[in-house]
């Protein structure tokens, strides 16, 4: 496994490889909001476990991104794209920067200014909606509504990729247009289409984009979720 298959740090984190220190922890304070233990869309969407790994992963890209030395390693791991996923978890990290530097001690970031002077109200990521723009867009080349697949789609129980396939085929909606809706890089959609677990991020995350994609799609959320993960990992095992 590749580090093109494992989740990017900058990726949990919603933000750029060119972040700065106060970029990182805003997106890092966003992150925890959107996925503390009481937001109702958290509990509805994900198992305690996974919500439980969805935190851990957001403190593990906090751990490696705030730290000078850590970040340093890491990229570097990831840019070379031979490392194993085991070798780019916070703990290697911190191994590997403390193995380079003799164990000097690292150059943490200092913690913002803003957290000391005052209490910044960060609001929680919203699931991405539709904007007025690609909804307009959207109608125009909508195409004429089947009635057999539109019952077929609010009947359907069991999900694959290749059925998301047909609908976004069906709803006339691009990678591209996908990806304005959903934020979710194109090259993830093809591969949840495609069901590649080679080329997707960990487990929870795919979940994450399923609904993202089904809500962009107009699909019972939930429902194409637990069917497509139950596929998924079977695919995972063979």
């Amino acid at each position: 496994m590749n580090t093109e298959s494992r989740q990017n740090y900058y990726e949990i984190l919603e933000i750029s490889e060119n972040a700065s220190a106060q970029e990182i922890y805003n997106a890092y304070q966003k992150a925890k909001l959107t996925y503390c233990h009481d937001s109702k869309a958290v509990l509805a969407a994900f198992t305690p476990e996974e919500a439980s790994e969805l935190r851990n992963l957001i403190e593990e890209a906090y751990q490696v991104l705030s730290n000078n030395d850590y970040r340093n390693v890491y990229e570097k791991r990831v840019m070379s794209n031979t490392y194993e996923s085991q070798d780019l978890t916070a703990e290697a990290i911190k191994i590997a920067s403390e193995n380079l530097f003799q164990k000097a001690q690292p150059s943490i970031i200092e913690t913002p200014a803003e957290e000391t002077a005052h209490t910044q109200i960060i609001q929680p990521v919203q699931t991405p909606q539709t904007s007025v723009t690609t909804a307009l867009a959207i109608e125009e080349t909508a195409p004429t509504v089947n009635p057999d697949f539109e019952n077929m789609i609010a009947a359907k129980k069991e999900w694959s990729g290749e059925d998301l396939k047909q609908v976004r085929e069906y709803r006339r909606l691009s990678f591209d247009e996908l990806t304005d809706i959903t934020k979710i890089n194109p090259w993830y959609i093809a591969a949840l289409e495609k069901m590649e677990p080679a080329n997707l991020p960990v487990e929870v995350f795919v979940r994450g984009y399923v609904l993202q994609v089904a809500k962009a799609l107009g699909l019972k959320e939930k429902t194409v979720a637990d069917s497509y993960m139950r596929l998924f990992r079977k695919k995972i095992e063979n």
